[in-house]
C-alpha cells in the first residue's frame, strides 16, 4: 500500500522524534494532574492530612500490606496462563519473577507494552524464549488485564444505579446499564470467537495463539481476582465507614486504571488520584487522600524496590552461569 508522501513523511517524523513525544506527552499529562489536583485538594491543610494520617491503624496498613502481596501473587497467574497459551511452560518461580517485575515497572513507570517487555526480557534470561515469545506474553497477559477491567466495569454498571459519575453528575441509570451490556455483550463475542478459532491469529506474518475457551474462562477469572483484591487493598485504608460504597469505590477505581493507562502517565502518577477523588466525593476528603498516599507507598514503591533487588540476584545469577559455560 503506497501512502501520501505527506503522511509518510508525518509518520517518518513522529518515529525519529518518539522518545521526546512520549516523554513530552507525560509531562503534560502529569502537569494537567497536578493542576487538577491542586484545585481538588485546595481546601486540605497539612493538619487535616497529618490528622488523618494518625487516625490510621496498624491494622488497616497489615491488611492492606496482606492484600497487596495476595494480589500479585495472583498476578502470577497472567504469566503462567500466557506460557502455557503460546506452549513453553516455565518453572513456577521464573513465571512469577516474570509477571512480579513486569507488573511492578509498567505500574509505576507506565507505558506498560514497553516496560513490561523490558523486564520480562531480564526475567526469562537463561530460558528458551525469544523475543518474539515475550512479546506473545505481553500480548496475551496485557488482554488477560483489561480483560478483567470490562469484565469487572460491565457487571458493576449493569447491576449498580449511579455507579459512573463525576462529582455529583451522574449517568441515567439506563444510559450506564446500556454502556454495560455493551461491554459484557463485547466480553460474550470473545468468548465466542476463542470457542469458534481453530488456529493461531497471523497477523503481518506474525502468529499469536487463540486462547481455548477454558484459557479464557481463567483470563477472566485471574483478571477479575485481581482487580477486585488490588482495590480491596486500597478500600482498607479508608474509614470503616466508607466500606459500604464497595460497588462505587470499585468502578472508581476501574475507570482510575483506565484513565492512568491511556495516558500513560509514569505509574499513573496524580491522574490515578485525581480521577478517584473526583468519582468519591461521599468519602472525607482528608481520609481519602491520606489513603491514597499510603496505597502508592504499599502497592507501587516497596514492590518496585522488591523487584529491583530480584532482577538483581537474577542477573548475578544468570551471569555467574554463563561464566561456567
Amino acid at each position: 500500500m503506497n501512502l501520501d508522501p505527506r503522511l509518510q513523511r508525518v509518520i517518518s517524523w513522529v518515529r525519529a522524534h518518539r522518545t521526546w513525544l512520549s516523554a513530552g506527552t507525560a509531562l503534560l499529562v502529569l502537569g494537567i494532574a497536578g493542576v487538577a489536583l491542586a484545585r481538588i485538594l485546595h481546601d486540605i491543610s497539612m493538619a487535616d492530612i497529618e490528622a488523618s494520617m494518625a487516625a490510621i491503624t496498624t491494622r488497616q496498613i497489615l491488611l492492606s500490606a496482606g492484600l497487596t502481596v495476595l494480589s500479585y501473587f495472583v498476578l502470577t497467574g497472567y504469566d503462567v496462563l500466557a506460557l502455557n497459551a503460546i506452549d513453553k511452560p516455565q518453572r513456577y518461580w521464573r513465571a512469577a519473577l516474570g509477571s512480579f517485575s513486569a507488573y511492578t515497572f509498567s505500574h509505576n513507570l507506565g507505558f506498560a507494552p514497553i516496560t513490561g517487555a523490558a523486564a520480562r526480557w531480564r526475567a526469562y534470561r537463561g530460558t528458551n524464549l525469544t523475543g518474539p515469545d515475550i512479546a506473545r506474553i505481553v500480548v496475551i497477559a496485557g488482554v488477560t488485564f483489561w480483560l478483567g477491567i470490562m469484565v469487572m466495569l460491565g457487571v458493576f454498571l449493569l447491576t449498580v444505579p449511579g455507579a459512573l459519575r463525576i462529582q455529583d453528575m451522574v449517568l441515567p441509570f439506563p444510559a450506564q446499564a446500556a454502556l454495560g451490556a455493551v461491554i459484557l455483550s463485547g466480553i460474550g463475542l470473545y468468548l465466542v470467537a476463542c470457542a469458534r478459532q481453530t488456529g493461531p491469529l497471523s497477523i503481518l506474518g506474525w502468529t499469536l495463539p487463540v486462547p481455548t475457551t477454558r484459557q479464557a474462562l481463567a483470563q477472566f477469572a485471574l483478571a477479575a481476582t485481581d482487580i477486585a483484591i488490588a482495590s480491596a487493598a486500597l478500600l482498607v485504608l479508608l474509614p470503616e465507614v466508607a466500606w459500604h460504597h464497595y460497588p462505587d469505590f470499585v468502578v472508581a477505581y476501574v475507570v482510575a486504571m483506565v484513565v492512568a493507562m491511556v495516558t500513560h502517565a509514569p505509574g499513573g502518577l496524580g491522574v490515578f488520584e485525581a480521577v478517584i477523588l473526583v468519582n468519591l466525593p461521599e468519602v472525607e476528603k482528608p481520609a481519602l487522600v491520606t489513603a491514597l498516599i499510603l496505597y502508592r507507598v504499599i502497592y507501587y514503591w516497596v514492590p518496585l524496590l522488591l523487584a529491583v533487588v530480584l532482577l538483581g540476584i537474577n542477573e548475578v545469577r544468570g551471569f555467574r552461569a554463563d561464566r561456567l559455560e
